[in-house]
């Protein structure tokens, strides 16, 4: 009987220690360049990230249960932020760590999401027409030049600091919304240079009326992360966003599934923002 006592109270501890932990559930705001259901159909065949596999690995292996809610246009993803109805976004870092402060949030990265190049890198590039007489950033001063709007880091924020950095005061400086309307003031002539986000030749609605061949870099902007998966700390534990990251690598690399159209999620890099110093 000793025995039998000593077995059962092995099997019950051995359960004990085996038996998975609570079930987590999260709600999160997706608007990725790379995933179908947020990319606009004209880059589908580029942008075919899906990330419904994934979910159900975490649901089913590690007791996690990711909501995602997809937002198609920025402006929407910035709306769901403000709304406070998310414990954690999954888009372009600066989308969401500038918005903090308005929100009551605080944001944590804890994981980068890669490229369909395994690249976690983006970063804004200072293009002109293959034709244009101009060879180098320096003849951009007193040119008229067109940068994104403050709300994409890497062709508006980025792109101050370097002309900050190289001297260079361009005559005239205007802001479009989007890659697309800044490629179409340099084929409508009404400016020397504009800046786009490197991708936006290849994974933006511009493929659609803008051949990569018809345009020069001079320049990139400083590199910053591309996409992260960001927390709430405010709503979220630490305990519980280091589960969610453990569980995100630990099916990422040799283990992603084929529809992440890479390695998955790594580690996040390190990126602080001065600006967020300054943020309202």
């Amino acid at each position: 009987m000793r025995k039998i006592g000593l077995s059962l109270f092995a099997l019950a501890l051995a359960g004990c220690i085996t038996r998975p932990t609570d079930p987590l559930a999260l709600k999160i705001a997706v608007n990725d360049i790379y995933c179908t259901d947020t990319a606009c159909f004209c880059v589908h065949d580029v942008a075919a990230r899906g990330y419904t596999p994934t979910v159900d690995t975490l649901r089913a292996e590690h007791g996690i249960e990711l909501e995602f809610t997809y937002f198609t246009e920025p402006y929407q993803l910035e709306e769901a932020i403000l709304s406070g109805q998310f414990d954690g976004v999954l888009a372009k870092p600066w989308t969401a760590l500038r918005l903090q402060r308005q929100a009551g949030a605080e944001f944590q990265r804890i994981a980068d999401v890669l490229d369909p190049n395994d690249n976690r890198w983006l970063s804004g590039i200072v293009i002109v027409p293959a034709d244009s007489p101009i060879q180098t950033l320096e003849e951009l001063n007193g040119k008229h030049v067109y940068l994104g709007q403050s709300d994409a880091y890497e062709k508006h924020q980025a792109a101050k600091r370097l002309f900050e950095l190289k001297g260079i005061k361009p005559a005239k400086v205007g802001t479009k919304a989007s890659c697309s309307e800044n490629i179409g003031v340099l084929l409508d002539e009404e400016a020397d240079a504009a800046v786009i986000s490197d991708y936006a030749l290849s994974a933006d609605c511009a493929v659609d009326f803008a051949n990569p061949g018809d345009f020069r870099t001079l320049e990139h902007t400083e590199r910053i992360p591309l996409t992260s998966l960001m927390l709430d700390m405010k709503r979220v534990g630490p305990p519980e966003a280091e589960r969610l990251k453990k569980a995100l690598l630990s099916i990422s690399g040799s283990q992603a599934d084929e529809s992440l159209l890479g390695q998955g999620f790594v580690e996040p890099a390190p990126w602080n923002p001065p600006e967020l110093e300054h943020t309202p």
